[in-house]
């Protein structure tokens, strides 16, 4: 019996979507597995791209679970206070580009900082009240965006840099500095930025 590997038992979702061009693997926060065909693909054939994809599933799976959580001193504060200012901050960026929202949550995500749905729903994560402010302006900005071109092509990334000059350095502040906020290391004793 391996209980210390809870993924094992995590589901398979198969998600068919009409502009991807290949095969997709994506496991998301509660170790679920999903995989997007393209709209020629077949279910057989994903499932043997699955099956090949086995070692790097594992791996993605105890990266995440072997992750600590960042508990901050402050967290529950924080959280309130990520509640209040961050919809307000996306609402007023929506009105001022002309983008309608049905939806502004904050939650506690593990690895994303944000995402769009179909229907102009938008996930915040708390953590960005902990980023540099112009970083925060840049996620709010690319979930807006998703609201014009739901995916990351080049059109995307172009409506992206056309609202959002500092997109650039807040997406490598995310990489280099971003991890931080979600594992810990080097926030011990930080104060928020």
């Amino acid at each position: 019996m391996q209980l210390d590997l809870p993924f094992r038992v995590a589901p398979t979702v198969f998600v068919r979507h009409r502009w991807a061009r290949r095969y997709i693997l994506r496991v998301l926060d509660d170790g679920t597995l999903r995989v997007t065909l393209p709209r020629w693909g077949s279910k057989r054939e994903a499932l043997e791209f699955v099956q090949s994809s086995e070692p790097w599933i594992d791996k993605q799976r105890r990266t995440q679970f072997a992750r600590p959580a960042l508990v901050h001193p402050d967290e529950p504060a924080l959280r309130a206070r990520a509640r209040r200012e961050l919809p307000a901050a996306l609402l007023a960026l929506a009105g001022a580009h002309g983008i309608t929202v049905t939806r502004v949550s904050v939650r506690n995500q593990r690895s994303r900082w944000g995402a769009c749905s179909a229907v102009g729903a938008i996930t915040l994560n708390w953590r960005l009240i902990l980023v540099p402010d112009f970083v925060r302006e840049y996620v709010l900005l690319h979930e807006l965006m998703h609201r014009r071109e739901l995916n990351h092509s080049r059109r995307f990334w172009r409506h992206v840099a056309a609202v959002c000059p500092r997109h650039q350095e807040a997406r490598r502040w995310l990489l280099r500095d971003g991890q931080q906020l979600f594992t810990g290391q080097g926030c011990a004793g930080r104060a928020p930025l």
